[in-house]
């Protein structure tokens, strides 16, 4: 077996407006914005965000790449569609993240649910649609 990979340096997601989701993983998943390239159109840059927990190394935080969506119309997409489904975040208080996120007015999709191989989840949707979850594990 090969053994090459450490871990997941970042995810990517292309957005229809990069200022707005940028400001939307800050206030909801307390993200901070670590680089951005010039806008083009204003608005559209490429985003970088680093989260917890480490949010000033980015060797060891979660990085997160918002970048412009290409003109593509985008198809309502449903969770067993080829391709990526959603994006798990860890949490290590999930009764903490959860409160935070319905405070916050966070869109959940079902309830909470036993994860497998131990721990609870939920799903929720960031503020252009993206099927993510919060993950505390047992």
């Amino acid at each position: 077996m090969i053994d090459f990979a450490t871990g997941q340096d970042h995810t990517a997601i292309a957005a229809d407006n990069t200022e707005q989701m940028a400001a939307w993983y800050k206030k909801m998943l307390g993200f901070e914005i670590i680089a951005q390239t010039e806008p083009q159109p204003p608005g559209n840059q490429r985003t970088y965000l680093i989260g917890p927990p480490n949010i000033k190394q980015v060797a060891s935080g979660m990085m997160l790449e918002i970048m412009p969506r290409n003109d593509h119309v985008r198809r309502p997409r449903e969770s067993h569609d080829a391709g990526i489904s959603h994006v798990a975040w860890r949490v290590r208080d999930f009764d903490q993240a959860y409160t935070h996120l319905a405070a916050m007015g966070c869109g959940f999709v079902g309830s909470v649910v036993q994860a497998v191989g131990g721990g609870r989840l939920i799903s929720f949707v960031d503020c252009e649609g993206n099927l993510m979850q919060i993950v505390e594990r047992s």
